[in-house]
């Protein structure tokens, strides 16, 4: 481990298939040092800003981004305690490091409105060809024809919780089912942001978010997007991350 991490490495903890939410959830830390040959000091975690305390026992699936690639491996949390008034955890890695060969991208928590519609495969194919018309078109909830070349469409509202390259993570009051195709448009804060008006998305998982009758998570993975628009989202969120955390150290 010695000879991949350094301190300050970042590093994500995921744990699977949350108990109450059914889905994945993940915290962002950073390695401290190695405290033994199985065991590593980290940052409490945090998410929104908000300090995780981590619990004895806890197993998490652990990915650190290293100078070298990024790699995984599984830990759990030993012990937490205070250093130098520095919350900190101590985990004890359960399994040899693995190097991640497929591409990753990092998911930036956010809140962000929406407006998301499903369509046929041969829709999509016809709208990919109008993406530039169809993004310019204030579209009607109420699913009025938003062009003459154009199919109809009813657009349902939404809002974002987290957005990497590879996918969004939303909640909508509309639930759309597993393996449909939406087309959707992110009210992002940049103008940068142009060329990305309309996005289209494959459906993985919708589940009913716990306490919110009537509320549902969405998990999409994006699809058929070219390579110019996938590097201008994550230069957008690589962007928001460094302004929030200026904010977050006072910079700004």
């Amino acid at each position: 481990m010695s000879h991949l991490i350094e301190t300050g490495t970042k590093l994500e903890l995921i744990k699977i298939r949350h108990i109450e939410t059914k889905t994945d959830i993940s915290y962002i830390s950073r390695f401290l040092y190695q405290k033994s040959v199985d065991e590593a000091v980290i940052e409490m975690p945090t998410k929104a800003g908000v300090l995780v305390p981590l619990e004895p026992g806890e197993t998490f699936q652990v990915c650190f981004y290293t100078s070298k690639g990024l790699y995984q491996c599984q830990a759990q949390v030993i012990s937490r305690h205070y250093e130098n008034s520095l919350p900190v955890a101590v985990i004890k890695l359960r399994s040899e490091f693995e190097k991640l060969q497929r591409r990753q991208y990092y998911r930036m928590e956010c809140i962000l409105q929406l407006e998301f519609a499903t369509v046929t495969e041969e829709e999509m194919q016809n709208l990919l060809m109008q993406k530039s018309t169809l993004g310019n078109q204030i579209v009607k909830r109420d699913g009025a024809d938003v062009g003459k070349r154009e199919p109809q469409m009813r657009f349902y509202p939404g809002v974002t919780l987290d957005i990497s390259g590879g996918g969004v993570r939303f909640n909508s009051e509309h639930a759309a089912q597993s393996g449909d195709i939406i087309a959707m448009r992110i009210a992002f804060l940049s103008p940068d942001t142009q060329r990305l008006k309309i996005l289209f998305a494959r459906v993985l998982t919708v589940l009913s978010v716990p306490n919110r009758n009537g509320l549902y998570e969405h998990r999409v993975e994006f699809v058929s997007l070219p390579n110019a628009e996938r590097e201008c989202l994550i230069r957008y969120i690589f962007l928001e991350e460094r302004k929030r955390r200026k904010r977050e150290a006072g910079i700004e």
